[in-house]
């Protein structure tokens, strides 16, 4: 296997606090690379700040065309530590130049996406960066740029995976090491993380699968694992629990391949021992990671998923549970899962609002009406199955909601943040009639709030061994609620599971006669498209926030009236836009070019 690896290492971005490991993380782990035989400059490319050196994207992206277009890799592994913040729960990692130059960011998510198709079999992603909002407006308007060239030449998708210092909305520790002298600073995780993949630690070191191989391999899996269980260990020993709130977390896909390889197990490896046997015949299972709000909330969304809990068991076992974290989790999910508002409305079509006031309702291909209390809009969408509605709040937002016939769009806002958009049939409708549907009402609200609560606190991820069971069971109840399909779609992505967000899409069209803009984009159905009203997609732009992040690698061109409207989405688990935004959403409305 050709292996390869880029770098990165950022110690001063903008006039953000100055780190002072970021470039010596970096060196430490392109030494770890020649030691793994990948060859300096032309296979392991170091890529610093350090002696005043500026990092900029387009260095960054000629490296990565550079390994790609010359005689090839199976593997690349892309480092980078340094600053980062989320975007719509999406990561940008944040260069010299960044924030006034909003171009001098990597857009990850974009370049995880670009990386599927790089050609490439392998392709890792590790970051030792904060995953936090971004502070102000210049932060704000970062949106970086994809690394890997977006051409797609591979023929099918290959694996990436990626992992990540901390979870969503923390920080990634760099402390102070006692073991050196004042002033020398060491970040927690890439320290763990090399102790890992030097075999340091040997229960998480796999045998080979050729019998005449007498190396140790460690995989994705167990180093995941193992990270989860060891940086919350060492933030505990270095008595930094009130002060460091560090969760490793990771996206996998199931591929075979590793990422290091051990010809020794160094003397001071601590673990069980490995014979040579062993080596074949088994593998050695890590400690179980420490209980935290990542780990309730995994298991209240298998849990609750696969019907093995109900959704008030598992709310109580995580309240019972005191972890630093999980209350908000517990809070999201009990919000969306209680019913509110009418269960039917006499244009059999609409939408329903708690936590906001509804200001004004825009509509391509409809008619709309306020109610009195600003809490409903009535959509008359005659003789159409489907139109997209701009609906404005108090606080001047807005959010383009679907109508779909037959259907109340049910909308929930917690703190200012658009957290749910769900779907119920309304009552007066032939589809009620169906008794799966009135039977499954309760279990739906049930499957939407682990969705939304996991989605909005962190990820929802189906990456265990039952993932493509789990996720089966959300999908055939999309037709009960279509935006279950959307969260499906975005488990399956995670997992690469390409196939089912295809039959998805193609479902909906043809229940619905249309289908949503997130469940097209996954399924690949918008690359290097503008969406016209002919295409049956509902609405124009992604519904979730972490849609917008995988545009530009699918190249989907956006309706001429909103270039640039990425700048206006708010930090929001849906798509939420404030004033100007919302006024070039009208201008596209009013076109009548959109369905």
């Amino acid at each position: 296997m050709i292996r390869a690896g880029i770098f990165i290492g950022v110690d001063q971005t903008g006039n953000l606090q100055k780190l002072h490991d970021a470039a010596a993380g970096a060196t430490r782990m392109h030494e770890w690379a020649l030691g793994q035989g990948m060859a300096d400059k032309e296979r392991a490319i170091l890529i610093t700040d350090a002696g005043g050196q500026k990092v900029r994207a387009d260095d960054i992206y000629e490296a990565v065309t550079s390994l790609l277009d010359g005689a090839g890799v199976d593997q690349l592994i892309v480092y980078f530590a340094g600053h980062g913040i989320t975007i719509n729960r999406r990561e940008r990692w944040l260069l010299t130049d960044a924030p006034r130059n909003p171009s001098a960011a990597i857009n990850v998510t974009g370049s995880a996406e670009a990386a599927r198709l790089c050609g490439a079999r392998h392709v890792v992603f590790i970051s030792d960066a904060c995953r936090v909002a971004p502070e102000g407006i210049q932060a704000q308007n970062v949106q970086g740029i994809e690394i890997f060239p977006n051409e797609g030449t591979s023929e099918r998708s290959r694996p990436v995976d990626q992992f990540f210092a901390c979870l969503v909305g923390s920080t990634a520790a760099e402390i102070k090491d006692p073991a050196v002298a004042a002033g020398s600073f060491s970040a927690l995780y890439t320290d763990a993380l090399l102790d890992g993949l030097k075999g340091l630690h040997a229960e998480i070191l796999d045998g080979p699968s050729e019998e005449n191989d007498t190396a140790l391999y460690v995989k994705p899996p167990k180093l995941e694992q193992y990270l989860e269980r060891e940086v919350p260990a060492r933030v505990m020993k270095r008595g930094l629990a009130a002060k460091v709130n560090q969760n490793p977390d990771a996206i996998l896909t199931v591929h075979p391949y590793w990422l290091s390889r051990i010809d020794k197990v160094p003397s001071s490896s601590r673990g069980i021992r490995v014979t040579r046997s062993a080596r074949i015949t088994r593998s050695a299972r890590v400690a179980a990671p420490m209980e935290t709000a990542k780990t309730l909330t995994d298991d209240m969304v298998q849990s609750v998923i696969a019907g093995r809990t109900t959704l008030g068991q598992e709310l109580e076992r995580m309240t019972a549970a005191a972890v630093p974290g999980v209350v908000p989790v517990v809070q999201t999910a009990r919000e969306v899962a209680a019913p509110f508002g009418p269960d039917h409305l006499e244009s059999q079509c609409g939408i329903k609002v708690r936590g906001a006031r509804v200001t004004g309702a825009w509509c391509t291909r409809a008619t709309c009406r306020i109610g009195e209390l600003r809490d409903l809009v009535w959509v008359d969408i005659h003789p159409e199955t489907a139109a997209t509605v701009l609906v404005t709040f108090e606080g001047h937002t807005g959010a383009l909601v679907p109508a779909i016939k037959d259907f109340i769009a049910a909308l929930t806002f917690e703190d200012g943040e658009l957290v749910d958009v769900s779907y119920e049939i309304s009552q007066n409708t032939w589809r009620w009639e169906i008794p799966e549907y009135r039977q499954r009402a309760a279990e739906v609200r049930d499957l939407r709030a682990v969705a939304a609560a996991a989605s909005r606190h962190g990820r929802f991820r189906l990456d265990d061994d039952t993932a493509m069971k789990i996720a089966k069971r959300m999908q055939i109840s999309k037709g009960v609620d279509p935006t279950l399909a959307v969260y499906a779609a975005y488990a399956y992505h995670d997992v690469q599971a390409n196939e089912r967000i295809t039959d998805m899409s193609r479902y909906l069209r043809e229940d619905l006669g249309i289908t949503l803009f997130d469940v097209a984009l996954l399924a690949r159905n918008l690359v290097d498209r503008k969406i016209s009203a002919a295409d049956r997609v509902v609405p124009f732009l992604p519904l979730l926030g972490q849609g917008w992040a995988l545009l530009g690698a699918h190249r989907v061109r956006l309706p001429d009236q909103v270039q640039g409207i990425q700048t206006t989405v708010r930090d929001s688990l849906w798509s939420l836009y404030d004033e100007r935004g919302c006024e070039l959403l009208k201008q596209v409305i009013d076109a009548r070019e959109v369905l």
